[in-house]
């Protein structure tokens, strides 16, 4: 008795199964983030960050919208590690237990907020500080790592600034002289030790102008 042919399609369903089977299974840096995911795990930083991760004026937390995706993932993941400390992302925030895969989602969906779009920001420049000299001082130091305009390079995986509260700006900073956080991944950095209080305010006043509305 002679058998009817296969049909090609359960056929071809077989040989992508094996193929699959035979490249093993998927990491969690070759699956695609899902932003959909991601959306849902900020709804617990969002109690801190806001409803649209801007942050909150003064700079006791930072804005995270829109921040490139390399440096949101570094940054999750330290905290997550514990090589940075802090028990509202780590307990509040549910990072202790998220994956490599739910960082990647968390990471993608607050780089895609456009807060243009649903939160229109325009930071504050602080008071007494001199943006001009900031600018010469930033654009001579500062943009090597940070950018012309402040926007981060993925090469030197630092942040970007612009957008960036000058409290949370002013914070970091004086973590860094302190030694508490390592600048640039590097513990004998001593980048700030040379400026004055008021050039690091000039500084960050520059910085937060980057972000004006042309």
């Amino acid at each position: 008795m002679r058998h009817p042919p296969l049909s090609p399609r359960p056929l071809l369903l077989a040989v992508l199964a094996a193929a699959a089977l035979a490249c093993g299974p998927v990491t969690a840096e070759e699956q695609e983030p899902d932003l959909e995911l991601g959306k849902q795990l900020n709804r617990q930083c969002a109690l801190c960050h806001g409803l649209h991760s801007q942050g909150i004026l003064g700079g006791k937390y930072p804005r995270l919208a829109g921040l490139p995706e390399y440096y949101q993932i570094k940054a999750l993941t330290e905290y997550r590690d514990g090589i940075r400390n802090h028990a509202a992302m780590t307990v509040v925030g549910g990072l202790r237990t998220m994956s490599d895969h739910d960082l990647r989602s968390l990471a993608a969906y607050l780089a895609d907020i456009d807060l243009d779009e649903v939160f229109p920001l325009d930071v504050p420049t602080p008071e007494g500080a001199d943006v001009e000299n900031g600018e010469d001082l930033y654009q001579g130091d500062c943009k090597t790592c940070h950018g012309r305009k402040g926007e981060g390079k993925a090469s030197k995986e630092s942040p970007q600034l612009a957008g960036q509260y000058d409290g949370y700006l002013l914070r970091q900073i004086e973590t860094f002289k302190a030694k508490k956080r390592e600048h640039g991944g590097d513990p004998e950095d001593d980048t700030f030790d040379d400026y004055t209080d008021q050039e690091i305010l000039d500084i960050v006043g520059y910085v937060t102008t980057l972000d004006d509305k042309e």
